[in-house]
C-alpha cells in the first residue's frame, strides 16, 4: 500500500493511542513524522505522521479516512502534548457539552461502578455551576485549591496515577459511565507477523481452508519454506502465532471450506421465518419420513423374515397451523404407499386439506404427479378444472391430483423449511431414547448396551431362537408410538402462534369455514388404493398371505351374494389391517379386515363370544337364503307358475287319477319256494367268481345255451328266498 500521512487526532482515533504514545513512538523511531508548515495557536509547528508501520487493516482504514477528508485540518486535532490535551479538557464548559451516553450492560455494571468511584468527587463538579472555582472541599474534608490537587487526591485515595484519573474523567465527561469500560485494542486480532509477510498468510490460509489441513501442518509448512516466503530465520513465527491467526478466520468461511456446503447452509446462511396464524387449521399439511432410532424385531411385515432386526420408518403428516399429527403409518421400507396410507388416515378422521407441503423425494413426487403446483392455486394462470382433466387418466396421476389437493415442494436439501423435522427431533429425544435398543442413529454414539443387544439378537435369529430375544416387537413399538402421538397432540406446545395451547386445542379452535367434507370410504378406495381382482369364497377373500372378512353383518350379506364371483379388492400396503371390496362395476360393497384367528380355549369368554357371533351370522345368512327361496316360491305360485311336471300334464291334458296300471306286465311272485330248490348259500363274491369262470371256460365270446342256463341258475340261486306267512 502507498504511504499515507495523518494528523495526530486522526492517528489517535485510528489506533486508539494517546497523544503521548504517539510522541514516544516518534522519539523511538517507530513512526515517521514531518512538519506541515503551519503552526498551532500555541506556536508549535503542526506535524503529520506516516502510516507505513501500521497494520494492513489500519493502513486500509487510513486510506479511507484520507480519501474522505475534504475539510481543512483543525489545530485542535493536531495536539501533540499531554498538557495541550489537558488544556483543551479544562477549557470545556459543562453547559456547552453534549456527550454521547454509552449504555452499560447489567453484567458490566460492577466494573463500571468500581472505575467510577475513583473519579466520583470530580464527576460531582460537572453538575455544579462554576465547578472549577476553588478552593473545593473533598469528601474527607480536605481542601483542594486547584484542579490538579483534586486529581492528585483521587489518585492517592485509590492507588492510581494522576494520568489514569484524568483519562477516566475525560472518558466519563465525553460519553458517560459506559465509556469507563476497558476498551478493546483496535489492533486486537491482527497479527503483525502476517501483516509483514503476506505470503505466509496466503500459504497458511490455503492449507487450512482449501486443503483442510490442521494448524500444526500450516505452521510446519511456513517453517519449511522460510526462504520461499522471504522470511528471515530469526523472525520465524511460533505455532501459537499461526494458531491465533487462523482462529480468527470468519466462521462462515471456515465452515464452508472445511465442512461443506450443506453445513454452511444449515448454520451460516440467513433464512426467513414463516407465520402460522394467517392460515386455518387443516388447510395445509406438512409431510415427511423419519427412521426411528430404535431396533425392533419384525413380527408384522410379511416381506421380511420373522424376528429380523429392523428399524421402522415413520411417515407422518402434521397440520401446519396447529402442529397436530393428523396421520401416521409405519413401514420398514418407505414408499408412496406409506404416504397414501398416512394421508388416508388423516382424511378419514379430519377431512382433506387444501394444500400439502413436502420434500423432493421420489415417493412424494410420485403421489403428486399431475397435481396443481401450490404457487398457481390462487393465481389467474391456473387452468380451469385442472384436476378434473387429470381424472380422465387416473393411471397417470397421483392420488393428490385425484383428490384435488395442491402441492408445494420445499427447497431441495434444505430440511429446515419443514417444521415436521422439529417434530421428528422431539420424537427421537422423548420417545426413541426410552427404549433399551436405542441406536442414536450414529454408530459412533451408539450405547454399548445397544450394541451388545444387537449382537445377541442376531445370534438368536441365526440359531432359530428369535423368540428368546429381548428386542421389542414391531407391533408393540407401533402401539406405544401411537399412544405417545396422542399424548403429544394433547400436551401444551410452545411453538410460534400456539400461545401455550395443545395442538388439538389450536386445531379445533381454528378450523376453516370452507373445510371440504371427507370423501366416503368408496371414493377413498377408488382414488387412493391399489386394486386387484380376487374371487369371493365363503364370504371372504385371500390377498397375499392374509384372509380378509367383512367387519359387520351387512358386509357379510354383501359378500354372501357375491360368493364364487370375482370382485375388486382395494388395498393399501401401508395399512395391511384393512381393505375394501368393490364390484367390477366400481360399486362399493364392504369394508374388510384381516381375519383374526381364534384361540382353542373352550372356557375363554372372548373365544366363546367370537364363536357365538360366527354362528349367529351363519344362521342369519342361511335363514335369509331359505326365506328368499320360500318367497320366490310363494310369489311365483301366486302368479300362476307351474312346475315342469304340472306344465307337461297341463300341456298333454292327462286325465286326473290315471295310473296306467293296465299298460304294464310283470311276473307274478311265487308264494313259496319249491322243495327241491337248493338253499341260497352263495355270497356276492362267490357269485362273481362263478360267473367269471363260466365266461373264461369258452374261448368263443358267444356263450352257449348251457352256459346261459348255468348263469340263469346262479342268478336264481343268489336271490333271497321269499318267506311265506
Amino acid at each position: 500500500m502507498e504511504e499515507g500521512w495523518l494528523s495526530c487526532g486522526e492517528l489517535t482515533e485510528l489506533t486508539g493511542w494517546s497523544a503521548r504514545t504517539v510522541q514516544r513512538k516518534v522519539a523511538n523511531g517507530e513512526i515517521k513524522s514531518r512538519e506541515v508548515g503551519s503552526r498551532q495557536k500555541n506556536g508549535k509547528p503542526l506535524r503529520e505522521y506516516s502510516t507505513s508501520t501500521l497494520t494492513l487493516r489500519q493502513q486500509a482504514d487510513a486510506e479511507k479516512l484520507t480519501a474522505l477528508r475534504d475539510k481543512p485540518r483543525k489545530a485542535a486535532d493536531l495536539c501533540e502534548a499531554s498538557d495541550s490535551t489537558q488544556l483543551a479538557l479544562f477549557s470545556m464548559q459543562p453547559s456547552t457539552v453534549t456527550p454521547i451516553r454509552i449504555p452499560v450492560a447489567n453484567k458490566h455494571e460492577a466494573e463500571v461502578q468500581r472505575r467510577f468511584e475513583a473519579i466520583a468527587p470530580l464527576a460531582e463538579l460537572i453538575e455544579v455551576p462554576n465547578a472549577r472555582r476553588y478552593p473545593h472541599g473533598m469528601p474527607d474534608g480536605k481542601r483542594a485549591d486547584t484542579w490538579g490537587e483534586a486529581v492528585a487526591w483521587c489518585a492517592a485515595r485509590h492507588g492510581l496515577s494522576t494520568k489514569t484519573i484524568r483519562r477516566r474523567f475525560a472518558q466519563f465527561a465525553k460519553n458517560g459511565r459506559g465509556a469507563l469500560l476497558r476498551r478493546k485494542r483496535r489492533d486486537k486480532g491482527s497479527a503483525g507477523f502476517f501483516a509483514r509477510y503476506p505470503r505466509a498468510a496466503w500459504l497458511s490460509a490455503y492449507l487450512y481452508l482449501e486443503c483442510q489441513a490442521s494448524m500444526r501442518v500450516a505452521h510446519e509448512a511456513i517453517l519449511r519454506d522460510l526462504e520461499l516466503l522471504q522470511i528471515p530465520a530469526e523472525t520465524a513465527p511460533s505455532y501459537e502465532t499461526v494458531r491465533a491467526w487462523l482462529k480468527q478466520t470468519p466462521a462462515a468461511l471456515a465452515v464452508y471450506a472445511r465442512e461443506g456446503r450443506k453445513a454452511y447452509r444449515e448454520r451460516m446462511a440467513p433464512y426467513l421465518r414463516r407465520g402460522y396464524t394467517d392460515v386455518y387449521a387443516n388447510q395445509i399439511w406438512v409431510g415427511d419420513h423419519a427412521i426411528h432410532d430404535v431396533e425392533c424385531a419384525n413380527d408384522l411385515f410379511e416381506d421380511a423374515e420373522w424376528g429380523a432386526p429392523i428399524r421402522l420408518r415413520l411417515s407422518a403428516m402434521l397440520d401446519y397451523r396447529s402442529r397436530l399429527v393428523v396421520g401416521a403409518s409405519w413401514a420398514w421400507e418407505g414408499s408412496s404407499r406409506a404416504i397414501a396410507a398416512t394421508m388416508r388416515r388423516g382424511i378419514q378422521r379430519f377431512g382433506p386439506p387444501e394444500h400439502i407441503y413436502v420434500d423432493n423425494g421420489k415417493d412424494y413426487k410420485k403421489v403428486a404427479r399431475g397435481a396443481m403446483p401450490g404457487y398457481l392455486k390462487e393465481s389467474s394462470l391456473a387452468p380451469a378444472g385442472w384436476w378434473r382433466r387429470e381424472l380422465d387418466s387416473i393411471a397417470a396421476t397421483g392420488f393428490l391430483a385425484r383428490l384435488g389437493i395442491a402441492v408445494t415442494h420445499c427447497i431441495p436439501h434444505h430440511p429446515q423449511s419443514k417444521h415436521v423435522e422439529r417434530f421428528f427431533r422431539t420424537l427421537h429425544e422423548r420417545f426413541d431414547k426410552c427404549w433399551p435398543t436405542y441406536t442414536s442413529g450414529n454408530p459412533s454414539t451408539r450405547p454399548d448396551a445397544t450394541t451388545a443387544a444387537m449382537m445377541e439378537h442376531r445370534s438368536l435369529v441365526r440359531a432359530g431362537r428369535a423368540i428368546e430375544s429381548r428386542h421389542p416387537r414391531a407391533s408393540q413399538f407401533i402401539a406405544a408410538c401411537l399412544a405417545w402421538i396422542e399424548e403429544y397432540n394433547g400436551a401444551p406446545h410452545s411453538g410460534e402462534g400456539m400461545d401455550g395451547r395443545s395442538p388439538l386445542e389450536v386445531f379445533n379452535a381454528n378450523r376453516s369455514p370452507d373445510q371440504k367434507r371427507a370423501p366416503d370410504a368408496a371414493t377413498l378406495a377408488l382414488l387412493m388404493k391399489d386394486r386387484e381382482t380376487r374371487r369371493v369364497r365363503e364370504c371372504a377373500i385371500t390377498l397375499g398371505n392374509r384372509r380378509y372378512v367383512p367387519v359387520d353383518e351387512t358386509g357379510y350379506a354383501m359378500l354372501h351374494a357375491f360368493n364364487e364371483r370375482d370382485i375388486f379388492v382395494a388395498f393399501d400396503r401401508g395399512m395391511p389391517e384393512s381393505a375394501d371390496a368393490i364390484d367390477l362395476d366400481g360399486n362399493y360393497l364392504a369394508l374388510l379386515q384381516a381375519e383374526e384367528l381364534i384361540r382353542f380355549a373352550p372356557s375363554d369368554k372372548r373365544t366363546q363370544a367370537q364363536i357365538a357371533k360366527s354362528f349367529r351370522i351363519r344362521r342369519g345368512l342361511e335363514k335369509a337364503t331359505r326365506e328368499t327361496l320360500a318367497n320366490i316360491n310363494r310369489v311365483a305360485r301366486a302368479n300362476g307358475a307351474r312346475s315342469p311336471l304340472e306344465a307337461m300334464a297341463h300341456r298333454l291334458k292327462l286325465p286326473a287319477g290315471e295310473t296306467g296300471a293296465d299298460l304294464i306286465t310283470q311276473r307274478r311272485p311265487r308264494s313259496a319256494p319249491e322243495n327241491d330248490e337248493p338253499e341260497n348259500n352263495l355270497q356276492p363274491g362267490e357269485l362273481t367268481d362263478r360267473l367269471t369262470k363260466i365266461l373264461l371256460r369258452k374261448q368263443d365270446p358267444t356263450p352257449s345255451v348251457e352256459d346261459c342256463d348255468e348263469v340263469e341258475e346262479s342268478e336264481r340261486a343268489a336271490q333271497p328266498k321269499e318267506k311265506v306267512g
